[in-house]
């Protein structure tokens, strides 16, 4: 390569430099102005009245909680719609509103040695426990809790 081809190839790439920083530029204008349209329109379409909206009010920051045996009497609610076997999961589904999954547990774990159902398949890795109706609610309401009378 000579010093005059390596002049010329030299320019070409300073031109082609400058002509692509040109379409960088060009394309950045174009961008800054349809945001400044757009910001244009938008603040023409604000009211006076939405400006001077107050805020909305701030959701309660304490979480929704159940009261004292609220999700036990939930759940036997809801047990005799429940198939004949059926998972904690399945329990959670019909529960109007989300339960804390330790509480859910516990109330189970209560239900079955109230005698209300049984563990048909215990809980390993992935597989949930099975658990199967034992009484219907119809059936536990006229024996009480259980419990026997003098």
């Amino acid at each position: 390569m000579t010093q005059s081809e390596y002049e010329a190839q030299r320019r070409r790439l300073d031109e082609e430099m400058r002509a692509a920083i040109e379409l960088v530029k060009a394309g950045h204008r174009t961008q800054i102005r349809a945001l400044e349209e757009l910001w244009t329109r938008m603040s023409q379409e604000r009211t006076p009245e939405s400006v001077a909206a107050p805020p909305p009010p701030e959701p309660d920051s304490r979480p929704w909680r159940r009261g004292a045996g609220e999700l036990l009497e939930e759940v036997v609610e809801i047990l005799p719609r429940l198939p004949a076997l059926f998972t904690k999961g399945d329990v959670e589904k019909a529960l109007e509103e989300p339960a804390d999954r330790a509480s859910l547990y516990r109330v189970l774990q209560e239900l079955e040695q109230d005698g209300w159902l049984k563990t048909e398949t215990p809980g390993r890795g992935r597989n949930p426990t099975v658990y199967r109706r034992k009484v219907s609610a119809a059936s536990a309401e006229v024996s009480g809790d259980g419990a026997e009378t003098a």
